[in-house]
């Protein structure tokens, strides 16, 4: 049989599920292909967990599945503490309170630095920022004043378009703000990105997820030809 030299695999975009709160939504998720769950441990959060509940649900989990510690108000010590605890492979930070000096305190986890495109916003924020700080992935929310993500808002689109063109190429740029099972699909086919995050997207309540949302979500992103 003749060797097809042009064949080239679809890579599928890989798919967070984010404000994990119950072992339920957390295996259901898993069941439906997750490649990561985040635990929101921000008390000001509808989706906060403690993290002795996050322990208990994480030690649960089947293997192959990455579990994110978010954070917004914690030390650097404070997220040792925590992702050891609960044996996190990752710590994903909101706010602009952790700088670069911050970031690199931060010990034995990969690091997600979330960003919030306000009107204006110019990638070289990002390029700069991994340059002091040695951090290669990148989430990005919508903004809006005053809330540090799980608005439920999108970034606006062109906007969303040109912040993952210009960093194509540049670490990993992950998707998030307000993807549904309804625009999953056109997202990522508009911006490429290395992986997606849904929170509320999913829910039938803050904090509790849809079984059949999820499935949905995710079939759809893994579906979705970047």
């Amino acid at each position: 049989m003749q060797k097809n030299n042009n064949f080239q695999p679809k890579v599928m975009v890989k798919v967070k599920i984010c404000g994990i709160t119950r072992l339920e939504d957390a295996l259901a998720a898993c069941e439906a292909g997750a490649d990561a769950l985040g635990f929101n441990f921000s008390s000001i959060s509808p989706r906060y967990i403690e993290p002795e509940n996050a322990a208990r649900i994480i030690a649960r989990l089947p293997p192959f599945v990455a579990c994110a510690g978010i954070f917004v108000e914690h030390s650097a010590h404070e997220i040792n503490t925590i992702c050891s605890s609960c044996r996190l492979q990752v710590a994903q930070l909101h706010s602009n309170r952790y700088a670069a000096d911050q970031v690199r305190e931060i010990a034995n986890v990969r690091i997600i630095r979330v960003f919030r495109p306000e009107p204006g916003f110019e990638t070289g924020t990002v390029r700069t920022f991994s340059e002091n700080s040695g951090i290669n992935t990148f989430l990005f929310d919508a903004y809006r004043p005053g809330m540090e993500g799980g608005t439920g808002e999108r970034i606006e689109q062109k906007q969303a378009k040109t912040i993952f063109e210009e960093l194509r190429g540049f670490g990993y740029a992950i998707l998030a703000g307000g993807l549904n099972p309804e625009n999953i699909a056109s997202a990522i086919q508009l911006t490429r990105p290395w992986a997606v995050d849904t929170a509320s997207g999913v829910e039938s309540s803050p904090g509790i997820k849809s079984p059949e949302k999820i499935r949905t979500f995710i079939a759809a992103a893994k579906n979705a030809c970047p």
